[in-house]
């Protein structure tokens, strides 16, 4: 299977972690699960692991530049962009691997990273950000995520009609359950109809 141009991306951490590497560790077990269960739909096992770490990283790295036709990022080279993550191959995610790609794509975590480069410029020295006031910068997101959460929590939910527009049915989903007793840890801050 080819994805030529193929790229990852965080828009929005509404919805996901904004870790890059986080989502391209996800699109590479899902990845490799879906391949995988066609296989097995099949009654076949597969001899090797149909997508590699190599491959996840790339779609977190060089792809997007590519993606974008610019040649200039994602790479490490003479004139090209300098935007640089340096993760801490001492820390006990990463301690021990061989592979360092390997390591990065299966086992880091944002704690991880020691240096941050966007530009040629420091944003993260020492596992600390380092841009501007960061105090300031955090104390207003965080009152703006309360109200827009706030104000999201008063708007009212739409009703589903009985089928997409495909006019498929639109059923409630089996809801797994990982403890004993009632409830599956859905309360009062999740929007369920």
């Amino acid at each position: 299977m080819i994805i030529d141009q193929a790229a990852l991306g965080v828009d929005t951490h509404a919805f996901q972690s904004s870790d890059l590497v986080t989502q391209a560790r996800v699109f590479l077990q899902n990845t490799r699960s879906a391949v995988t269960d066609e296989l097995f739909k099949k009654w076949q096992a597969p001899r090797s692991n149909p997508m590699s770490v190599v491959q996840a990283f790339l779609l977190a790295t060089r792809n997007g530049g590519l993606a974008l036709r610019r040649p200039d990022l994602g790479v490490l080279s003479v004139g090209a962009k300098a935007d640089v993550v340096v993760w801490d191959g001492t820390s006990p995610s990463l301690l021990g691997w061989v592979d360092p790609v390997a390591a990065i794509i299966l086992h880091s975590n944002v704690g991880d990273v020691e240096h941050v480069l966007v530009d040629g410029k420091f944003v993260k020295r020492d596992h600390k950000l380092v841009v501007g006031d960061y105090g300031s910068v955090k104390s207003r997101f965080l009152d703006a995520a309360k109200r827009i959460q706030e104000q999201w929590r008063q708007i009212p939910r739409p009703t589903l009609d009985e089928r997409t527009s495909a006019g498929a049915p639109i059923v409630h989903p089996d809801e797994v359950d990982v403890t004993a007793g009632d409830g599956t840890g859905y309360g009062q801050l999740y929007v369920q109809d």
